[in-house]
């Protein structure tokens, strides 16, 4: 009787057990369920069908993750599995009534042998009557809903699997997107299992089956890798190694790469998420769709911030399960992540999007966790040269040049290494870039340190340089691939270094000629060695013209070969190269940039402003005068140049509201350089009003170029800091009739109206203008290079006969930021416009200001652009447009097509906030003496005071602001430029002084010039202006012009004037002795072999101090001269070569006088306006 009680059935503890099974199943404790199935069996015998099920579920994982063999003599082969099938069948047939659930666990389990032993439609036979008795089973009725849950995720996936081995896409792609739409969850280790094998799967799968993306494939695909997405999102963390070893699992790191794959196909299509996407609907939209900003930026940072989760996982796994490579392999999926993640950091800190749109730290911080990636990526790899020059990249794009050319430098050393273990085996070496990569690679680190280095940046250049022609010269052995010639061989430049079957492509062949010329005629303006410079610009003449050649349309080369032709005096040259860059140039055709040629308009600037300066160069002043506004016109107006703002009062360009949703122009996705080029153009069409119209035209157009400032890099304010002021001095303190002493940097220049300007000149018959060689002897002050030639000056006296100084020009010189409290509002822009027809425009709508960054824009300029005028013949070289008598161009308003962005080249470095600010800072400097030198010019000399002192105190501002920097400040800091193209803190004081001693002269005081010309000097000892005001008058106290000391004031009679007499007879007999530099020997008197004076008497024995001062100020100005004649910065200086001859005249040397007067005749036949460096701060790089 015992016994059979113990037989009898538990109900209770058969629902335990059966819990305890549905666990075991659930976790996945395969060992357990044995055990555990036979209790069931015992205390409820009614659920045969769930044990057998449970058996059968623990041999097929064990038999799923072992192979597939006839000979196996495991028990649980998948062999095996199918004995266990006919049982099935019956315990199915037993269990649908009364356990329906029970049933459809044995049928997933019936449909996963199938599928385990390949045999796809009997798996989907057995699928659909499980799917239909599963919506019958009532839920809580069952103890085995754990399990159930994993079976339907199960069957799920088994369905999708046969569908898609059965050749039936469609139904597969149907079952995928079902599954995705209702992802089970991750409650157990098994349902997250065959969850995430489900998700995998489905992804993969749309992956797969898209070729070709378009928007609703790319749409499809991303559904499902979001649903992968947010399931490991919700899902813990699972434990152990990612890798499964059964042979159902997608690599998980695969699915990953997919994600990130596709995530980066939709960037680099210019596609964007949809604010309005469904799971039914598109997820994406082109960029140029119109939507709402707010949408627009919460799209993008969505966007980026998943990109960047999958960044991270997926880097976490590769590096993970990525083992350090053998100095014979190299890690490809690697090399394959970074050059992904660098594609998509190119679109990230592209112009598309704002540091607001890729969320916090901005694009810089993008950067920043791009550099993280590479570093992290470097310690997985060997010698990669893919990841070093990854590195250079983005080091360079930070402003960060120092680590860049570290970068770089390894860089070279080890494909240096490659080429040259390659020129021996014939063979390219694995891993390593190939020619054409390595060779623009070289070309971007010369173009990196020619535009923002210093001299000791251009020797490396120089050193590179000579490594590419070293390349070029090269064997190079085949690579694999196939030359690229872009469908032409007949006309592919093969210069005679080079092999006839070299692989590289034409752009790079160009790209390497262009930076080797670029470097010879940067090198050619820093060599010390003068003999060599004129080899230098011939050599980059040469490559040039090659560069030209292979790649006609580039404007990069164009602008280089122009302006290296214009350096050596070939002006006709330099147009004929501009003249071809500017064919199809939309204001040669009478148009206005539309949005798809913005870019090319932006990089024609440099060359409409160096065709100015040609022509300047052959006198066609009004010509010139044109081509600086038609560089602006070209874009319409000046609304796609700046941006939009609020319209509220256009008389007063002050009111002006900036508009927060306006778009901004395209000025706020240039970088200082560009700016700075744009501002230079005014700067030479002031030169150019100057010298036609005379200085009070000029000074008119000062409030124009100092509201351009404002427009182009913000507010002032925002760039100085609060310093000491000096002590006040007679000139500062000086009142003018306009208002006193200075006030501060926030008030506005305002011009006399057109009328009382018009009324000023009437009685003028010739411009009044600082001659070159002033015929009555006055001081002739230095220009600074900012200086017209011009007929010999008026000088207007008093009836005492004293030269009067004329009064100030109605004009404060402050920038246009603030209030003020009234406005003429008959003010006029005195820009000269192209057709000539009317000189007095009205003020269009004053735009925003762009600055350098989003807030940087607190105020509005005081003079905007003029509106797009119609352009009309004024010169045979620009022909008269076309197709608009009557009306403007319209612009072009339709959207851009979205297209994939991948460039090798280095994006444009953004400099660090120091090297910015002190670009920034040094502008406004340069725009102050400037304006400074236009008042100096129209003797307005307390206005050039006010202008100076601006200048001195931004110079002031940024020497404090070095000094608290965590740097310190040093003497070596401040003389060397260092980084960033700016000139150094010395110089800037160098520039200073010299234009303070340059009004000084004005002001006929010698001795205070002198002494500023001696300060600018010892801040910077080759500055140009100050050695050729310094030498002016060193040479004007050896012509006792003016006496050698600054005479005290007394009351006591003047000496007797015997050593006067005695000078006065000894002057034809003092020649300056000759130095190491000369080269002919002297034919006057010297005055240690002169047997005239040994012989003329006792009383001359020895020079008298007031000679030895004579002869000590005409040595110093010719060494000072001499010195600065073999410099790049004065060897093309017409007048530090007239000075010098008046040295050499000065001392008897008429041969040597007469070579430099030729040379100054052959200079000024081809001198410009300006400076051929002004053109743009980057010198021969765009």
């Amino acid at each position: 009787m015992s016994s059979l009680v113990k037989k009898a059935p538990n109900a209770e503890k058969g629902a335990r057990y059966v819990g305890l099974l549905d666990a075991a199943l659930s976790n996945g404790s395969w060992a357990d369920v044995p055990e555990l199935a036979r209790k069931v069996e015992k205390h409820a015998p009614q659920r045969k069908c769930l044990t057998l099920a449970a058996r059968t579920e623990a041999q097929a994982a064990a038999a799923s993750h072992r192979p597939t063999s006839a000979s196996s003599t495991t028990a649980t082969s998948i062999h095996t599995l199918g004995e266990v099938v006919p049982r099935l069948l019956e315990a199915i047939s037993t269990a649908e009534t009364n356990h329906p659930d029970d049933a459809f666990i044995a049928r997933t389990c019936l449909a996963q042998i199938h599928w385990i032993q390949e045999a796809p439609t009997d798996a989907l036979n057995a699928l659909p009557s499980a799917t239909a008795t599963t919506s019958k089973s009532e839920i809580g009725g069952s103890a085995t809903l754990g399990w159930l849950e994993v079976c339907e995720v199960k069957a799920a996936y088994i369905r999708a699997s046969c569908l898609e081995a059965s050749g039936r896409p469609s139904d597969a792609k149907e079952s995928y997107q079902a599954a995705v739409s209702r992802t089970p969850g991750y409650r157990t280790p098994e349902l997250r299992q065959w969850t995430e094998r489900l998700l995998g799967r489905a992804c993969m799968y749309t992956v797969k089956r898209s070729p070709t993306p378009s928007i609703q494939d790319l749409s499809e695909t991303y559904y499902s890798f979001k649903a992968w997405g947010d399931f490991w999102q919700r899902a813990p963390a699972s434990t152990g190694s990612t890798t499964s070893a059964s042979r159902l699992d997608m690599p998980r790191r695969a699915v990953w790469k997919a994600y990130h794959d596709l995530l980066s196909t939709v960037l680099q299509h210019d596609l964007l998420y949809s604010p309005y996407a469904s799971p039914g609907a598109d997820a994406f939209v082109f960029s140029n769709t119109i939507i709402p900003d707010e949408q627009r930026a919460t799209m993008k940072q969505r966007q980026r911030a998943e990109m960047q989760h999958v960044e991270t996982v997926y880097e976490t796994l590769l590096l993970e399960e990525t083992k350090f490579p053998k100095a014979d392999q190299s890690n490809g999926e690697v090399e394959e992540w970074t050059a992904q993640v660098l594609a998509n950091w190119r679109q990230f800190t592209g112009p598309d999007w704002s540091d607001f749109d890729v969320g916090e730290g901005g694009r810089s911080a993008v950067s920043r966790v791009t550099l993280d990636i590479l570093y992290r990526a470097s310690a997985k790899t060997f010698h990669s040269t893919a990841i070093l020059r990854q590195l250079f990249t983005v080091h360079a794009a930070l402003g960060e040049f120092d680590l860049a050319m570290h970068a770089f430098h390894s860089y070279m050393e080890i494909v240096d290494k490659a080429k040259a273990r390659a020129s021996k085996t014939g063979k390219h070496e694995l891993g390593s870039d190939n020619d054409d990569i390595a060779m623009l690679t070289a070309a971007d680190a010369i173009r990196l340190l020619c535009r923002y280095g210093d001299r000791d940046q251009a020797e490396k250049a120089n050193e590179i340089a000579n490594a590419m022609s070293r390349w070029l010269a090269q064997q190079r052995p085949p690579t694999g691939e196939a030359p690229h010639t872009n469908g032409d061989t007949s006309e592919r430049v093969h210069p005679a270094s080079q092999p006839g079957d070299t692989p590289l492509r034409p752009e790079t062949l160009a790209a390497a000629y262009r930076s080797i010329g670029i470097c010879k005629a940067h090198w050619a303006h820093l060599t010390y060695d003068s003999a060599e410079r004129s080899s230098m610009f011939s050599e980059a003449t040469d490559n040039l013209r090659i560069a030209q050649r292979l790649e006609p349309r580039s404007i990069g080369t164009a602008h280089a070969l122009a302006l290296v032709l214009a350096s050596a005096r070939d002006v006709p040259g330099a147009i004929e190269v501009i003249r071809g860059a500017l064919t199809g140039s939309v204001m040669l055709n009478g148009d206005a940039a539309s949005q798809q040629n913005h870019e090319r308009e932006r990089r024609l600037l440099s060359l409409w402003h160096l065709l100015a300066l040609c022509l300047s160069a052959q006198d066609k002043h009004d010509t010139a005068a044109q081509i600086c506004e038609a560089a602006y016109k070209q874009f319409g107006n000046s609304q796609l140049l700046f941006g939009q703002t609020a319209k509220h009062d256009s008389l007063n360009p002050e009111m002006i509201a900036v508009s927060t949703a306006s778009p901004p122009g395209f000025v706020a996705q240039t970088e200082g350089f560009e700016r700075e080029s744009i501002l230079q153009i005014r700067m030479s069409q002031v030169l150019l009003v100057e010298l036609m119209e005379g200085p009070d035209a000029a000074i008119d157009m000062t409030d124009s170029l100092l509201g351009l400032y404002s427009r182009l890099f913000g507010n002032p304010e925002h760039v100085t800091i609060s310093v000491s002021r000096p002590p006040q001095t007679a000139a500062t303190a000086a009142t003018s009739r306009f208002g006193g002493t200075l006030r501060s940097i926030t008030g506005s220049i305002r011009p006399r109206s057109a009328v009382s300007r018009r009324s000023s000149n009437a009685d003028k018959n010739t411009l009044r203008k600082r001659s070159v060689n002033s015929a009555d002897g006055t001081l002739r002050p230095a220009t600074n290079g900012q200086g017209t030639t011009a007929p010999i000056a008026i000088t207007i006296t008093n009836e005492d006969g004293n030269p009067a100084e004329k009064k100030h020009h109605s004009h404060h010189l402050h920038l246009p930021f603030h209030k003020h409290q009234s406005t003429s509002p008959s003010a006029k822009t005195s820009a000269v416009s192209v057709d000539g027809a009317d000189e007095n425009l009205q003020p269009i709508e004053t735009t925003a200001t762009p600055g350098s960054t989003a807030s940087s824009s607190n105020g509005t300029p005081g003079q905007p652009l003029p509106e797009i005028a119609h352009n009309a013949s004024h010169d045979t070289f620009l022909p008269p447009p076309a197709g608009h008598p009557d009306q403007p161009p319209v612009q072009d308003v339709r959207l851009p097509a979205p297209h994939p962005v991948a460039g090798m080249t280095v994006p444009e470095s953004h400099l660090s906030p120091m090297h910015e600010r002190r670009h920034k800072v040094g502008v406004l400097i340069k725009t102050w003496l400037f304006v400074a030198g236009l008042y100096v010019r129209a003797d307005s000399c307390d206005d050039a005071q006010s202008a100076v002192d601006h200048a001195s105190k931004l110079v002031e501002s940024l020497e404090v602001e070095f000094a608290a920097s965590p740097d310190g400040v040093n003497a070596r800091r401040l003389c060397e430029k260092g980084w960033g193209g700016s000139k150094s803190i010395d110089e800037l004081w160098a520039d200073v002084w010299s234009t303070k001693a340059l009004l000084a002269a004005t002001r006929q005081r010698p001795f205070e010039a002198i002494a500023a010309y001696e300060q600018a000097l010892s801040y910077h000892p080759d500055h140009s202006a100050g050695i050729i005001g310094l030498s002016d008058l060193l040479l004007d106290i050896y012509e006792q012009k003016i006496p050698a000391e600054e005479p005290l004031p007394s009351t006591q009679p003047p000496l007797p004037s015997t050593s006067g007499s005695l000078i006065s007879e000894a002057k034809p007999s003092l020649t300056r002795p000759n130095t190491a530099s000369s080269t002919e020997p002297s034919h006057g008197p010297s005055l240690v072999n002169d047997n005239h004076i040994e012989h003329t008497g006792a009383r001359k024995k020895d020079p008298s101090p007031a000679e030895l001062n004579r002869l000590a100020a005409r040595d110093r100005a010719y060494m000072l001269l001499s010195t600065l004649t073999k410099l790049g910065t004065g060897w093309d200086d017409s007048e530090a070569w007239s000075m010098l001859a008046r040295a050499h005249e000065l001392s008897r040397e008429i041969d040597k006088a007469k070579q430099a007067l030729w040379w100054v005749v052959e200079l000024e036949d081809s001198r410009p306006l300006r400076g051929w460096g002004e053109i743009s701060p980057g010198g021969y790089t765009l």
